[in-house]
């Protein structure tokens, strides 16, 4: 007679019990792994500011200046966006050719207007990750209306950074290093290129208390001209901002009262990040900082500023 071991079986108690582990065993890895992926994707976002950087940096040793905000000829820098009515072409695209992205930047006829359908038909297939966060992952393109009628731009999420200043109003008079028709030296940023803010990240739908959000979509190509959006300002609900807004940002402007951190506003030329916390800057020396979304406004807009002696030293 063959003898079987006598096998003892989970009940269900013990089945109940077991579940119940495994439930806050994962519950208590699954924010363990959120926060690595999106340590990830931060990195991935500081890298790509970092490229940024040497690029722009790499255009100051060819050009012995850094590129302009967005180009736009025959306007005076007191003039509003309302005056432009050519080109655009903007820093992101001025900066390809040392982003190992020569090819397009080639293929890119910069003596016809950016809203030229042999340049449109190229940029509208266009992708470039460097120019893209992957917490936010904007779509590839987006569709703006301008003077010449609707265009498909390609989507980033960085913006330059003005300075102080109306985009609309008075593109051409930033306090930046990064506005229409600039054409800065490194020796022209008095504060210091380690103590300057160039370019920050934008997402590209401002949802801060506002349902469905407001579009805030930003691109590398050009400030097209004729371009009006919506500025999601509360305060003025009708009113729009023009083509600059597409490509630049600013700290704050002239008539706004309380200035506004990064994360604090719908505005569409402001800051903003889905990293949680804060947004990622680079500086025009080349270096990145991770600016949190409660910095002190007079430290934010003071290191938005190229030359207003207002030195900034820790924040």
């Amino acid at each position: 007679m063959v003898v079987r071991p006598n096998r003892s079986a989970f009940t269900l108690v013990e089945l109940l019990v077991v579940i119940a582990i495994i439930g806050v065993l994962v519950g208590l890895l699954l924010p363990a792994v959120q926060s690595a992926r999106e340590a990830a994707r931060r990195s991935s976002c500081q890298n790509n500011l970092k490229q940024q950087g040497l690029a722009m940096h790499m255009h100051h040793d060819s050009f012995d200046r850094m590129p302009s905000g967005y180009v736009s000829p025959g306007v005076a820098a007191s003039d509003p966006a309302s005056a432009e009515t050519s080109l655009g072409y903007a820093w992101g695209l001025l900066i390809l050719p040392y982003l190992e992205e020569r090819a397009l930047s080639d293929g890119l006829d910069q003596s016809l207007e950016a809203t030229d359908p042999a340049n449109v038909a190229i940029v509208s297939q266009a992708k470039i990750s460097t120019f893209q966060c992957a917490t936010d992952s904007p779509p590839t393109h987006f569709d703006v209306t301008g003077s010449a009628g609707a265009v498909s731009l390609p989507s980033s999420n960085y913006a330059a950074i003005l300075g102080y200043n109306d985009v609309s109003a008075t593109p051409g008079k930033g306090t930046g290093v990064y506005y229409r028709n600039s054409r800065h030296r490194f020796a022209d940023i008095k504060d210091g290129t380690s103590k300057t803010i160039c370019v920050g990240e934008r997402k590209h739908l401002h949802d801060f208390g506002i349902s469905p959000g407001i579009a805030a979509n930003t691109t590398w190509y050009a400030a097209i001209p004729g371009v009006l959006r919506p500025a999601g300002m509360a305060m003025m609900p009708m009113h729009k901002e023009g083509p600059g807004s597409l490509v630049v940002g600013h700290v704050g402007q002239p008539g706004m009262g309380m200035g506004k951190t990064p994360n604090h506003t719908n505005h569409i030329v402001h800051y903003s990040s889905q990293h949680p916390g804060g947004v990622m800057f680079l500086l025009c020396d080349g270096s990145t900082h991770f600016i949190r979304d409660d910095i002190d406004y007079n430290t934010f807009r003071n290191l938005g500023e190229r030359a207003d002696g207002n030195v900034v030293s820790d924040y």
